[in-house]
């Protein structure tokens, strides 16, 4: 109240200050004569319409001053709520961004366990297949070599026969032929 009461003397004291002045400028153009009536009068004038400003104008300015420092007030407070609260969530996600550094960490330690442990069981894998792919191949290739002597044994029959008969025939006359034929009735029919 009391730097309302202090503004209104300012302000009266200006106006005095301008009314003076302006009066002082009229009367030395020669528009009329300064006379301290004159002065006085005008003074009278300027402190009713400052008064009758005072009177119409005071509430609604105090109220509106009043109700302006409340929602200056009311807003500061406001915003010291919201900087709290980002305050506070800054330390929240300092507080997870931390345990997200450890939770990574701990993610990918297990991940290089899994890929070890994943790697060896390939590499046990590849070696069982790579065996079992070579016992395949020894009993394909011992197959193999089985056929082949069978083939061999079969071919060598064959041309052991071809050779026998190629000498037979070479050997043999209509004689030996003959006498090879009774010799096999007689052992097979007993005819002589």
């Amino acid at each position: 109240m009391k730097s309302s009461v202090r503004s209104l003397l300012y302000f009266t004291v200006v106006s005095l200050l301008v009314l003076t002045a302006s009066t002082a400028m009229a009367a030395s153009e020669g528009g009329t004569t300064w006379t301290p009536w004159l002065l006085l009068w005008r003074v009278i004038n300027t402190l009713a319409l400052v008064a009758l400003l005072v009177y119409f104008v005071k509430k609604p300015l105090v109220t509106f001053f009043r109700e302006r420092k409340a929602n200056i007030a009311r807003e500061l407070d406001e915003a010291k709520e919201k900087r709290d609260e980002a305050l506070r969530l800054i330390e929240d996600y300092k507080t997870k961004l931390a345990g997200m550094e450890q939770e990574l960490a701990k993610m990918t330690a297990e991940l290089k366990k899994v890929a070890e442990s994943d790697s060896q069981k390939v590499v046990l894998n590849a070696e069982k297949l790579s065996s079992a792919m070579i016992e395949s191949a020894k009993l394909t290739a011992e197959q193999e070599v089985r056929k082949a002597r069978i083939l061999l044994k079969n071919e060598a029959v064959e041309l052991a026969v071809t050779m026998a008969e190629a000498l037979i025939k070479e050997k043999i006359n209509d004689q030996d032929r003959k006498r090879i034929v009774e010799d096999y009735l007689v052992k097979v029919g007993g005819m002589k």
